[in-house]
């Protein structure tokens, strides 16, 4: 009987293994800044809808609630994106890295769109901002 791991687990220690590899400073910056830069260039396009939304259904008291939702589901699909712009290209500045090269970066995306730790956090920051306000 073959023992597979669901998606989830691999992710989980695909992003540890990721984190336990020792690039270069400045190739840990750049991959950092640019997976960010890549992410927020997908991600700008539905958050400015979802804000203009926003906007013209200001005054009814479901648009904040939809707001919120909305805007941690796409927190969530970001911290995903990033984590794995970040791993690709990683891999293309160390192609030589035959550790990182093995790292499947999918699984690593499905699972940072899940987690569970960084979804509760970011709730909770925007139920905090978002009520508050």
């Amino acid at each position: 009987m073959m023992n597979r791991k669901n998606l989830w687990s691999k992710g989980k220690e695909e992003t540890k293994k990721f984190y336990e590899i020792k690039l270069n400073r400045s190739t840990n910056i750049i991959t950092f800044i640019f997976g960010l830069v890549v992410t927020v260039i997908i991600i700008f396009p539905f958050a400015a809808l979802l804000l203009e939304i926003l906007e013209i259904n200001w005054y009814k008291p479901q648009a904040i609630i939809t707001f919120l939702s909305f805007a941690w589901g796409l927190l969530m699909i970001s911290n995903g994106l990033s984590n794995f712009f970040t791993v690709k290209l990683a891999k293309c500045y160390a192609r030589d890295m035959l550790e990182l090269q093995a790292i499947d970066e999918y699984a690593i995306l499905f699972y940072q769109c899940l987690n569970i730790g960084f979804g509760i956090f970011i709730l909770a920051i925007l139920l905090f901002f978002g009520l508050t306000r």
